[in-house]
């Protein structure tokens, strides 16, 4: 007997239905707007999975069937025929959702910390062997809960740190807006003096939770372009053929290629780029720590300033 396609569908339909019903029991005053808020479902579907647990039960005879009433100012569950708790995970669902809870633990900023050290114990508790951990996670958010409870709390927070770009330790005075996720690192979107700027949380030597409210909101913040780059300066570059791999570890666009001749009568292949930068200081340092592979073309200040730079440097090796 050949399988309906839809089968797999059917039955994670099935499960997401009766999961619904001991979810319901711990949020008795949810509304189907809620519920799918929650779960991360549309209200459509929320509503489809209520209807199909109405025509559910051990049977089609009367009081062996679940029975709800449903609509859009809530859920009440008049028999819920045992099925009171969530439905048992299978070993391959639990160990997926451990390594996903594992992972979010090195992110504490982004995600309820204590829920989901809760949900990943739970899991491990349960599981019929141990594992080796390949990080160690702290038992403390440290800096990272400052900062949240500054957000959650709209106030002010004074930090140490680090920055990369001019290779300087420094104390500052930020409002927080949103925490992101990109390449790896998390970051604390922030205004400090009037000016939205990003900060690698693993760079934050200190924070301090200060009394003063947050200038800015949320609102302020473009989960498109969490960096700011489109309101940015823009260098235009020139990067070697073989060097166009930059563009995957830096926000660089490539455009056309073209040759150029060489002193010995060959010919080099270069390919124009642009690239976003707020630091003046960064930029000079980037292409100075580039230069055998691109070239800065604009802005001319500071290409005169790599220039000179790299002279200073080679003259004091002469």
């Amino acid at each position: 007997m050949v399988a309906k396609k839809d089968s797999a569908n059917k039955l994670a339909g099935l499960v997401r239905s009766l999961n619904l019903i001991p979810y319901l029991h711990q949020h008795p005053n949810s509304t189907p707007m809620e519920i799918a808020r929650d779960l991360g479902q549309t209200h459509e579907e929320v509503m489809e999975d209520l209807r199909r647990l109405q025509f559910s039960g051990r049977s089609k005879v009367a009081g062996e069937l679940i029975d709800l009433a449903a609509d859009w100012t809530g859920i009440t569950i008049i028999d819920d025929q045992g099925l009171n708790t969530a439905l048992r995970m299978t070993p391959t669902e639990a160990n997926a959702l451990l390594l996903t809870l594992e992972s979010l633990e090195t992110m504490p900023a982004l995600v309820n910390h204590g829920a989901v050290t809760s949900a990943a114990a739970k899991i491990r508790a349960v599981m019929s062997s141990a594992g080796v951990d390949d990080v160690v996670h702290p038992n403390e958010e440290g800096h990272a809960g400052v900062l949240a409870l500054a957000l959650t709390q709209r106030r002010q927070v004074e930090v140490t740190y680090y920055s990369a770009s001019s290779d300087t330790t420094t104390t500052r005075v930020v409002s927080p807006l949103s925490f992101f996720h990109r390449d790896g690192n998390t970051y604390l979107s922030a205004v400090e003096n009037g000016t939205q700027k990003s900060f690698r949380l693993d760079r934050v030597r200190h924070a301090e939770l200060l009394d003063s409210p947050s200038e800015g909101s949320a609102q302020d913040f473009d989960d498109a372009d969490p960096f700011g780059f489109s309101g940015r300066n823009v260098a235009q570059l020139r990067i070697r053929s073989e060097a166009t791999w930059l563009a995957d570890y830096w926000q660089i666009e490539l455009g056309n290629s073209n040759a150029t001749d060489c002193t010995d009568g060959g010919t080099d292949s270069w390919v124009d780029a642009r690239m976003p930068y707020g630091s003046e200081e960064w930029l000079v340092r980037f292409c100075l720590s580039q230069a055998d592979r691109l070239e800065l073309v604009s802005p001319v200040k500071l290409r005169e300033e790599v220039a000179r730079r790299g002279k200073d440097g080679q003259g004091a090796y002469a």
